[in-house]
């Protein structure tokens, strides 16, 4: 009794509790504090079954060519989430867009789609960016192309080098082609899940040498089903849509308004911004093959691509 008397009497001096509640408010913080100790528990053992041991981010280099350091699987952003599980809206922060990073698709030993007459993907694509960013900077952005020339950049290395560069969103241009040689239109995608069969079809093409391997599937599937960029990136791609196929119908194209979509483009998934990939036409067409041959009409889609980045910079403020 002595003994208890005393160790109730430190308890006071320390401004600790008795013994008795001391046990049970270990009990309630053991029991606080259980379901966070599972699920820390339960990712790092998936990490580990997966072969892929949990390592803090590294720091990324930026790149001066196409040799550029890839991110690994642990430094591709994590989505942001908000503290009561409710997803975060960049859009509330009112961030501005200064710097646009330009994507030619394909380039080097990827060719693309191509014509009846011979035209490569790969050169159309590069000439519109290259066109797209002089009409950028002309209306006051910075830009950063992710190829200069006819190179072979994998995907994985393009978002490496918009993410380096700082760019506030990313737009990747690309020709689309069809089984049917009458069908033709312009559509433009941000990163989701697919439920089409022909939208999976077309970003099994897009996503020929990604640059990522079977190891990396976990990080890609995560980033496609859950990312904080999705809401950005549908309204770039909305606005780049809209723009798109009224300045070209406004010149005379037959510009088909084939809409927005969400699909599993590698190209999107490791990017830090908004992006979208914008199939500015249909190659398979031969009237559209015959219009993208024409130096005027590149510059006239690069013009509408242009001013529908634009349209979503004032948007936002």
């Amino acid at each position: 009794m002595l003994r208890q008397a005393v160790e109730s009497n430190l308890d006071l001096i320390d401004d600790r509790l008795p013994q008795p509640l001391r046990s049970a408010r270990r009990t309630h913080r053991a029991r606080q504090w259980a379901p966070a100790a599972a699920i820390a528990m339960a990712v790092m053992m998936a990490a580990a079954g997966a072969g892929r041991p949990m390592e803090p981010a590294r720091s990324r280099r930026v790149p001066t060519n196409s040799n550029v350091e890839l991110p690994s699987a642990s430094t591709v952003p994590t989505p942001i989430v908000a503290t009561a599980g409710k997803p975060f809206s960049p859009g509330v922060l009112g961030l501005g867009v200064r710097k646009v990073a330009i994507d030619a698709g394909h380039g080097g030993t990827s060719h693309g789609t191509s014509s009846a007459h011979g035209i490569s993907e790969k050169f159309v694509t590069l000439d519109i960016a290259r066109r797209l960013r002089l009409e950028m900077q002309a209306r006051g952005f910075h830009t950063v192309m992710t190829r200069e020339g006819d190179e072979t950049v994998s995907l994985q290395q393009r978002a490496a080098i918009a993410n380096a560069g700082d760019a506030d969103v990313f737009v990747s241009v690309h020709l689309n082609s069809f089984r049917s040689p009458t069908t033709l239109g312009i559509e433009t995608y941000y990163l989701g899940p697919s439920d089409d069969d022909e939208l999976d079809a077309i970003a099994e093409r897009e996503n020929q040498h990604s640059g990522y391997s079977m190891a990396d599937l976990r990080t890609l599937l995560d980033k496609i089903f859950t990312d904080a960029r999705r809401d950005e990136s549908r309204r770039l791609a909305a606005a780049v849509q809209d723009t798109l196929v009224a300045q070209m119908r406004r010149v005379g194209a037959t510009a088909v308004d084939r809409g927005v979509k969400a699909a599993p483009f590698v190209v999107l998934v490791a990017t830090d911004m908004p992006a979208i990939l914008a199939e500015v036409s249909c190659l398979s067409n031969t009237h559209e093959a015959e219009r993208l041959n024409s130096q005027d009409y590149r510059q006239q889609i690069a013009a509408a691509l242009a001013a529908g980045v634009d349209n979503f910079a004032r948007a936002r403020g």
